[in-house]
């Protein structure tokens, strides 16, 4: 019995973003009930050859905005070509790029749409994704529905005029079996951080953090592309704050994240904005309690396995942390499983992947 094929338009497949890697896990998880092809509107990347491996077929399209016509084009002779009856969306470009292709078709699939970012400070997104955002605005009724990874997120756009009658709410998942739990207690406490430098991680208030814990037994290591000496903002941390290099540990980018998270003992989020974290849900299948800035879902992430408090306030950060280091080894153990069991019931790869599928599905072909 043949698979039904399902096409997956993605602005890029080439960077390690959250984005990019639930759709390779979603991949993985569903490819014995699909058959999956991959159009990227801009690159691939052998970050992800695993997961192109397990497609029919894959493209890319080499969009950088100024040949916006021609890959228009080209993507709508593909999906002519392809034939699929659903195609499913992934970012704002791969959004309005589809949707544009689509309008004069007469028959056209069942497309829908997957919006994975917050707007919680739209006043610091950059050009091409406000554009983004205006293009997916005006299409919003287009297509047969939007997929939000996150419930703020969903409300965030809907407020600022994104409507369609067939919206849904589907998390990020993990694939549980990759993240054990980490049983580990480490003396000092070691606390965790993931992610790129950029603005939105509110790396500022992270070193302000590190500044103020300075006398306390606690050890950072801090994970991220960028995140090396070398980067003169970094450097100029350091040096600010007079940071020692043995207490707080950069490691860059790094690939292999479970051995990360099994390497810490809390993990730490100060992002100034977020969709859906996937370094949250990681960290919890890790066994990890988290402390975060309200950003995003992270509040319906966490819920009791840690401490939410709001963006740009590092005291705020600083005593959710105290309060941790205060627990007793009982206490602490207790989160590290409540935190497993929060992961295990709300967002395994197998559970998310079964949701993404009943969308797919609801639509009578």
């Amino acid at each position: 019995m043949s698979k039904e094929l399902m096409v997956h338009v993605i602005t890029n497949f080439a960077g390690a973003g959250g984005v990019e890697m639930m759709l390779a896990r979603l991949i993985k998880q569903t490819q014995h009930d699909y058959d999956h092809v991959i159009i990227s509107l801009m690159k691939t990347s052998e970050i992800y050859k695993d997961t192109l491996a397990l497609c029919s077929s894959y493209y890319e399209l080499d969009w950088n905005w100024l040949n916006s016509v021609i890959v228009i084009w080209r993507l709508k002779k593909l999906l002519k070509k392809l034939k699929p009856k659903t195609v499913q969306c992934w970012m704002y470009g791969a959004n309005f790029m589809t949707s544009f292709s689509q309008l004069n078709e007469k028959k056209r699939p069942d497309i829908f749409w997957g919006i994975h970012h917050s707007l919680n400070a739209l006043s610091e997104e950059s050009i091409a994704t406000r554009i983004g955002l205006v293009f997916n605005k005006l299409l919003s009724r287009q297509p047969t529905g939007i997929i939000y990874c996150a419930n703020s997120s969903l409300i965030q756009h809907q407020k600022i005029g994104l409507h369609n009658p067939n919206v849904y709410f589907i998390p990020n998942g993990v694939p549980l079996k990759n993240f054990n739990l980490n049983v580990d207690l480490h003396e000092p406490v070691v606390i965790g951080f993931a992610g790129r430098y950029h603005p939105a991680k509110g790396y500022p208030y992270l070193f302000e953090v590190i500044s103020k814990l300075k006398g306390y037994p606690v050890i950072f290591k801090i994970a991220g592309s960028g995140v090396n000496i070398k980067n003169p903002e970094i450097k100029a941390y350091f040096d600010k704050y007079l940071l020692d290099t043995n207490k707080v540990k950069l490691l860059d980018q790094i690939s292999d994240m479970p051995a990360f998270y099994q390497s810490i003992d809390l993990f730490l989020m100060t992002s100034i904005t977020e969709g859906f974290p996937n370094v949250l849900v990681e960290a919890l299948a890790s066994g990890l309690p988290c402390i975060s800035t309200d950003v995003g879902d992270a509040k319906y992430i966490i819920q009791d396995v840690g401490n939410i408090v709001r963006p740009r306030d590092p005291d705020a950060l600083v005593n959710s942390i105290l309060q941790y280091l205060t627990l007793d080894t009982e206490e602490k153990k207790r989160l590290k499983q409540a935190a497993r069991c929060r992961a295990e019931k709300e967002f395994g790869i197998v559970k998310v992947s079964q949701q993404y599928i009943k969308v797919w599905q609801s639509v009578k072909k």
